[in-house]
Order: C-alpha cells, then sequence, then structure tokens
C-alpha cells in the first residue's frame, strides 16, 4: 500500500496487540494490511531472543497491567502469519453481535492434546475448538483472563487458553465464547478448501464459503503458510482488478544519485557452464558489456566442460583485470555442479562488502545490459525469472505444492504465465 493510503479511518480506543521478535517479512506484510486499514498496531518483543510461546503471553499479561480497569478494545494475533481483510468499523461491529466479553479464533482440530476433545462444548454449527492465535476482547476482561498466567516461556499458550475455556466457572466469569462461523477470525488450517478470494471494487476479501462469512483477520499457521502467502498476493489490496499490483513497486531502491562508482553495491556472478554450449563466447562479451562498474564486480566461473576452457580462459585474460576480482574452476577440480554453485554463493556470503548474489546459467542470453542496475533497484531479497515457452503453458513458475510438496496449479497460475496478472 503506498504511503497515505487507506481504507478507513481508525475506530478509537481500538488497539492491536502482536508479540514479533524480529523484523521479518511476514511482520511487514502483517504491517502493511494493517496500515492500509489504519489499525493502531503495538508490537512487543521486539529483538528479543525467542524462548517459546509462553513468551507471548507474559509480554501481552506485561502489557495489559496498563489497561486493567480500562475497556478500551483489544486484538491479540499472531502477525508472521496473518493479514487483515477488513477494517475496524467492521471488526468492532462484530464483536460486539458476538455479546461476549472476549473471542477467541476457532478451529476445526483439537491442539496441542487430542484428549481435550471430549470436553469442549458442541455447536449446531461451525468449527469446536479453540485457536489462540488470535481473539478480541475489552481490555479490562482480557486482563482477567492472563491473570493466573506464570508458566515458563516456553510453555504452551494454546494449552494454557484451552485449559481456561473448558473450565466452565472461568469460562462463564470472565464471559468467553469461539468465533465459530468465522466472522471475525478465519484460521487456515484444516480449512483451506473453504476459503476463496472475493474480489470487491478497489480491494479483495476472503470468503469462507462453509458458512458464507467474510472473516476479518486471516491467519495461516503451519502447513497453511503457502495459502496464506497465496491470498495476501491479493488481500487486502496487494493486487486488484482496478489497480494491478499495488506493492511491487514498494521500497525501491534508486542508484541514479550515486555520482561515484565505489559506493555501487558490490555484486558477485555466478556463472555456470554445465553441458556444451553454443555461442559461449558471446555470452561473455554481454556479460562483459553490462552496464556497472566493473570494480564493483566479482566474477566466479563454475565450468565443468574441457571444450569451453578456451573461452573461460580468453575471457579471463582480455578482462579479468577489469573487475574487482575474478576467480574461476575448471573440469579438473571435479566439483559436483552443486558445490560448484554453493560455492559461488559463499564467495558473495564470506565478503563483508558483498549486498548482492548474481546467479547465470552461460546457456542464457543477456539482452538487457542494464539488468544488474534493475534488479538492485527492485530492493528485494530474491528475485527469479518466469521463463516459458511459445505457445504452451508451460513454465518454471510453480503457482502452488500439493501436500507431497509437488507441483500443483493454482487458481491464478494460468493468468500470470501468460502475464495477464502481474
Amino acid at each position: 500500500m503506498p504511503p497515505g493510503a487507506h481504507c478507513s479511518d481508525i475506530e478509537e480506543n481500538l488497539l492491536i496487540l502482536t508479540v514479533a521478535t524480529e523484523d521479518s517479512d511476514g511482520l511487514k506484510r502483517f504491517q502493511r494490511s494493517a496500515q492500509c486499514f489504519n489499525y493502531k498496531v503495538k508490537v512487543l518483543g521486539l529483538n528479543e531472543e525467542w524462548r517459546g510461546e509462553g513468551q507471548k503471553v507474559r509480554l501481552l499479561k506485561s502489557d495489559l497491567d496498563q489497561y486493567a480497569d480500562r475497556e478500551d478494545l483489544i486484538l491479540y494475533t499472531d502477525s508472521y502469519d496473518t493479514i487483515f481483510a477488513s477494517g475496524p468499523a467492521e471488526l468492532i461491529k462484530k464483536f460486539k453481535q458476538a455479546k461476549s466479553k472476549v473471542v477467541f479464533s476457532a478451529e476445526s482440530v483439537v491442539y496441542p492434546d487430542r484428549r481435550l476433545e471430549t470436553k469442549y462444548p458442541s455447536v449446531q454449527e461451525g468449527k469446536r475448538f479453540l485457536g489462540s492465535g488470535a481473539f478480541i476482547g475489552t481490555a479490562n476482561y482480557l486482563h482477567k483472563l492472563l491473570a493466573d498466567w506464570d508458566d515458563a516461556d516456553d510453555a504452551s499458550s494454546q494449552l494454557f487458553f484451552s485449559n481456561l475455556f473448558l473450565d466452565p466457572v472461568k469460562r462463564e466469569k470472565i464471559n468467553i465464547t469461539l468465533d465459530h462461523r468465522c466472522r471475525i477470525f478465519q484460521n487456515l488450517h484444516g480449512s483451506v478448501g473453504d476459503v476463496v478470494l472475493k474480489f470487491e471494487n478497489g480491494r479483495v476479501r476472503a470468503r469462507n464459503l462453509a458458512y458464507n462469512t467474510l472473516p476479518v483477520l486471516i491467519h495461516g499457521n503451519k502447513a497453511t503458510k503457502l495459502q496464506l502467502n497465496y491470498l495476501g498476493n491479493y488481500i487486502p489490496r496487494s493486487w486488484t482488478f482496478e489497480t494491478g499490483c499495488t506493492v511491487c513497486d514498494e521500497g525501491l531502491r534508486s542508484l541514479q544519485g550515486i555520482k561515484n562508482e565505489e559506493y555501487f553495491p558490490l555484486v558477485v556472478i555466478g556463472v555456470f557452464i554445465e553441458q556444451p554450449t553454443p555461442f559461449v563466447s558471446e555470452f561473455f562479451k554481454r556479460l562483459n558489456n553490462l552496464q556497472y562498474p566493473k570494480k564493483r564486480i566479482q566474477v566466479y566461473i563454475a565450468n565443468h566442460e574441457n571444450h569451453h576452457e578456451k573461452h573461460v580462459a580468453a575471457f579471463v585474460g582480455d578482462h579479468g583485470a577489469e573487475y574487482n576480482a575474478v576467480k574461476f574452476i575448471g573440469p579438473e577440480e571435479a566439483t559436483s555442479l552443486a558445490d560448484a554453485r554453493n560455492n559461488g554463493i559463499d564467495m558473495c556470503r564470506q565478503n563483508l562488502e558483498c549486498e548482492y548474489y548474481f546467479s547465470i546459467d552461460v546457456q542464457v542470453v543477456l539482452n538487457n545490459s542494464t539488468v544488474l542496475r534493475t534488479l538492485i533497484e527492485q530492493n528485494k531479497s530474491i528475485i527469479g525469472p518466469v521463463i516459458g515457452r511459445v505457445d504452451t503453458l508451460w513454465s518454471n513458475f510453480w503457482g502452488a505444492l500439493n501436500s507431497d510438496g509437488y507441483y500443483a496449479r493454482s487458481e491464478d497460475y494460468i493468468d500470470i504465465v501468460l502475464r495477464q496478472r502481474m
């Protein structure tokens, strides 16, 4: 979401609390979705060492002490694997409709102890079991909820909240209920098939087909993180039919203002020759023509073909001195293909000055001489190419994985491969 772009106005006296010990991509995604709706988010535990689930409860309990006598509405949620799909007004409305002081997310699978299953109250419709990844309540009742917590940081928060809910006296005293029909919280674990994308005017929701509901918060833990990644490519406004991709140009890094070549990022280029390949001399000519300061490039060449030793030698002899460094290994070193690629990455990893690693096989034709600049300016952790075959739907892109970790076709695969969705 571009800076300043919001989906709604913030509701007063509503606070989102989360625990995150490191500033991960998952946390950034969560914060982006919260910013879209102008939620007020407070992150607890940032830069602490992670010790376990109980650490979340300890941090939350400590922070809630200041709200002990207040009725502010507070939502706690995990953040690495969570995204908002709607705003505060809808969240508050659905919480009030639940007519409880504390509402937990619900799951279709009991965890962490299957023996607790028989103790859960039966329900006419919806998910029966408590999920501790997200809950909402008034501050004073959340303070009561956590009053008995005194376990270690590595204790199970899920077990603590489950036992508390399963105690009829405490459940009634604190007035706890579960969001059985996923009106507020959608846990994907055990329910991936229930959730589809719903494209609205300028934004995207997740629809629960089983209960015909539109959850406000989507949570995808364990194996369902892949499905959350898929949903997060769209929800809430990452990609819409009206705007296309709204996050693709976030955080770009410009190299335009760098006048002194010494200040360009240092890049290691790994070149791999694994089979006889035509036009290798042309490949090295294109490599040498890259529009990037050569003194900020280190080249690693792994050649497994005797036939191409002369081409490597010609490139190193003619241009090697122009680069920051050149390292090459030949067929006589008998390095495995995998080790050769790992060694290329190590050349960057072991150099504190190296910021980027660019891997390329010799059969690739580099038509764009500005490719290094273009990729660096995207400012992404990893960028890979989408390669297809003319007049077919084959590509190297996997839209999804099946339960065994192998290729599966995602709903948006064809649109992406045909570049109808970028």
